[in-house]
């Protein structure tokens, strides 16, 4: 395998307990340090910590004026019209490029389940309604056929109704019951239309590299310029091929002032987080919900896996391992509209919720995916391999611990050894962390004020107490990262630790017009 790695080798069963032994380590070392007399380690660590999560508020708020400058600045300007006025002779590797615009093939690709027509038909309309020439796009739909006789029916209506419209519409019924598949999850979707399409267009002499290919939610809505915006930024990439293409702006508003608080909080702080880190962290960025990719590129590294319970985190390490280490994401700032999660009540949404970032807790088999390839590549440099094991440090580690540890951690150590709150240390280095986490939290101010240019202020309808309070609910995003920010992340890992099947219930999602969607 390109990638280098096996889910049926011994290495591999051996390195998947790497993410939650490590998790189990840094959330149990108030306990072990404790106990081998060394509860100053915990203590530098959470100074780190806090200190840490300063400076992430300061760069994200730098992050965060920038690209939204950025995203001003992209739904001003006339994308159609400039990508008119090129120069198709001076763009950079013109060998992975059709002789012209005209000729340029975008493809959008679009796994579904049991969506009904109407929010299906909403995606669609989005699209049809682009400044970009939608007579030069096409659309691919992936439908599960455990979805039943009515997916299919969905996708037939919709070429009905839209075919005339596009360059070309096509559909692909994914089967049940293929063996090694994770159940539940787009990647084996993704991975089935995919390849049956590339079969198609191999069949009639097409090259593949003039196709690129974008990867889509069922419920995604975009901006007109999104696409034009989109095309601009691929022609102009100089390394085009080894890049992935993805929107710096994931807006949650398709159903944001409908949604429990906590949902509301955790979607606006991953729009905050999402646009930033494009702007501060590029080099370390991840492919995530939406993105494009060429179908050449796709092709060579043999598309999604459907093995695995992840298709977004796990096409970019995929293509990282299979190029190796020649890949990184390009983003550009018009932007796409998309559904927080909801159920039909209260309750199930937050159970709903859960299960969803379960799913994404799934990502944590990227790790030892990771760790076996670049352990088996000798072409990736020493210096990717670390900023490579860094990175998923960073986000399966850290990041599920760093609340938890900051909250805890030293009640836990006072508690276990009373003597401890005598010391220096014990007195000055938690005051010193208490003002760093209060000057945090009023860091998230200016922040604040890009979420409401974003979204907007609530419906009038939710009445002026409603209006009060959506100024002050960023302060349950403590509450949230230690309840749905922590536990099914933590229960993913130590699935994926014991060997557990990589099976998913599919959860289904509501928006207030009653519309169910997955």
């Amino acid at each position: 395998m390109k990638q280098g790695y096996d889910f049926n080798s011994t290495f591999f069963k051996v390195v998947r307990v790497v993410p939650g032994l490590v998790t189990l380590l840094l959330l149990l070392a108030p306990v072990w340090a404790t106990l081998i007399g060394k509860p100053e380690i915990v203590l530098y660590y959470v100074a780190f910590l806090s200190v840490y999560w300063f400076y992430k508020t300061i760069v994200t708020n730098i992050g965060n004026f920038v690209a939204f400058r950025r995203y001003k600045r992209a739904i001003a300007l006339d994308w159609e019209g400039m990508l008119r006025r090129i120069d198709w002779s001076t763009l950079p590797h013109p060998e992975q490029l059709p002789p012209s615009l005209e000729q340029f093939n975008l493809v959008i690709l679009i796994p579904f389940y049991k969506e009904p027509y109407a929010v299906l038909k909403e995606t669609v309309e989005s699209i049809k309604n682009s400044t970009y020439d939608i007579k030069r796009v096409s659309l691919v739909f992936g439908v599960e056929a455990s979805a039943g006789e009515s997916a299919e029916n969905n996708a037939k209506q919709l070429l009905t109704e839209y075919s005339h419209l596009f360059q070309d519409m096509k559909y692909y019924i994914h089967p049940m019951g293929i063996e090694g598949e994770a159940v539940g999850i787009a990647g084996p979707n993704l991975s089935w239309a995919s390849r049956e399409y590339v079969k198609e267009l191999l069949a009639e002499g097409k090259e593949l590299k003039h196709y690129q290919v974008i990867k889509y939610d069922s419920d995604m809505q975009i901006h007109p310029k999104f696409l034009s915006n989109y095309v601009h930024t691929y022609l102009m990439t100089s390394d085009r091929y080894h890049s992935f293409f993805s929107p710096a702006i994931m807006l949650y508003s398709n159903n944001y002032w409908e949604v429990p608080v906590l949902m509301r909080v955790f979607t606006g702080v991953l729009t905050l987080a999402l646009m930033s880190e494009w702007v501060v962290a590029k080099q370390s960025k991840q492919s995530f919900s939406c993105y494009g990719f060429n179908l050449q590129l796709l092709h060579d590294i043999d598309y999604f896996d459907p093995q695995i319970g992840v298709d977004d985190t796990g096409f970019y390490w995929r293509a990282f391992l299979a190029l190796d280490g020649n890949f990184r994401g390009e983003e550009f700032y018009a932007p796409c509209y998309n559904d927080a999660v909801q159920a039909e009540t209260y309750t199930k949404t937050h159970v709903v919720q859960y299960k969803v970032l379960r799913r994404w807790g799934w990502g944590a088999i990227v790790y030892p995916m990771t760790l076996q390839g670049i352990s088996n590549n000798k072409k990736i440099s020493a210096k990717k391999k670390v900023l490579s094991l860094a990175e998923l440090f960073r986000v399966y580690n850290l990041y599920s611990t760093i609340t938890f540890l900051l909250s805890f951690s030293i009640p836990l150590i006072t508690l276990l050894n009373p003597d401890f709150g005598l010391s220096s240390s014990a007195h000055v280095l938690p005051r010193i962390i208490s003002y760093l986490l209060t000057l945090s939290l009023i860091g998230l101010l200016p922040s604040r004020w890009i979420l409401e240019a974003l979204y907007g202020h609530p419906p009038k309808e939710k009445g002026i107490l409603f209006f009060i309070w959506h100024y002050f609910e960023q302060v349950m995003l403590v509450v949230f990262s230690l309840t749905l920010g922590f536990f099914p992340y933590m229960q993913a890992q130590l699935e994926l630790m014991f060997g557990k099947s990589m099976t998913f219930i599919v959860t289904p999602k509501v928006r207030k017009a009653g519309d169910n969607t997955n």
